[in-house]
């Protein structure tokens, strides 16, 4: 009988601290989004933070900064359009493309319960707006880029951290990134590739598959065609392009053929 009642008590006992620690433990405050102090509404996924980055939902961000989204399940491709800006990234590439130009992203996009999601640095690179970072609210704060009425002096904007990814001066468009197609079957444990697609014509292509690189013929049109056999199981390829010191890069994925 003394032992029922000595659980007891100490069961009794434990209770209110079990409570008391779950009350004290910090809940993680959802990340919002503003848009000009307004606040952008998330229907269904919401940001989020993967590997210290912040990611957003583009679609709801994009339309309400008017932007027109459009996404290809096939390519897993977004294309955002306003006015006569086009940008187009691909799920899993760690670049996109504005008008043509590569953007370096931190971490590429990605999809999370349906969802595209890009790094916050998207939003001010690809859609020129300026992205500022409130940590006591867990806000993005993303506004119209400021302009300076005449006369008025300008105010000098903070220059950027560099990095190793940061686009370098001499890059410039050489690649028909529509035209690019990657396709990929087995043999006995043997992938075969192909890669085509049309570049400048007097550029000089090559095509990364794995650690391998393989230089591909450009015929007189512009267009190329890469042949080979490599590892089975790479699901991603780069096509690099040079001309007179200009470069351009393309990454993307195999369709298998299966």
């Amino acid at each position: 009988m003394l032992k029922k009642i000595t659980s007891f008590m100490l069961a009794v006992a434990l209770v209110p601290m079990a409570a008391f620690s779950a009350a004290a433990a910090p809940a993680q405050a959802a990340i919002k989004v503003e848009y000009n102090k307004k606040e952008i509404v998330f229907p269904d996924q919401k940001p989020v933070i993967r590997d210290s980055r912040t990611l957003v939902p583009i679609r709801p961000i994009a339309e309400s900064l008017g932007f027109k989204v459009d996404w290809n399940e096939k390519t897993r491709t977004v294309t955002i359009d306003k006015g006569n800006d086009n940008i187009r990234l691909v799920v899993t590439q760690k670049i996109a493309k504005k008008n043509g130009q590569t953007i370096n992203l931190d971490v590429p996009a990605q999809i999370v319960n349906q969802r595209t999601v890009v790094p916050v640095r998207f939003i001010a690179e690809a859609l020129s707006y300026k992205v500022d970072w409130d940590p006591a609210s867990q806000t993005v704060l993303i506004a119209d880029q400021q302009t300076t009425q005449p006369g008025q002096p300008q105010t000098p904007q903070p220059t950027k951290p560099t990095t190793g990814e940061e686009k370098k001066p001499d890059q410039v468009v050489l690649i028909n990134d529509e035209s690019v197609v990657g396709k990929t079957s087995s043999l006995f444990q043997i992938g075969l590739y192909q890669v085509t697609g049309k570049v400048d014509p007097k550029s000089e292509v090559i095509v990364v598959i794995g650690d391998e690189s393989y230089e591909a013929e450009v015929k007189a049109d512009g267009t190329f065609e890469f042949i080979g056999d490599a590892e089975d199981g790479i699901r991603q390829f780069t096509v690099k392009a040079e001309k007179e010191g200009k470069k351009d890069t393309y990454e993307g994925e195999f369709v298998s053929v299966d």
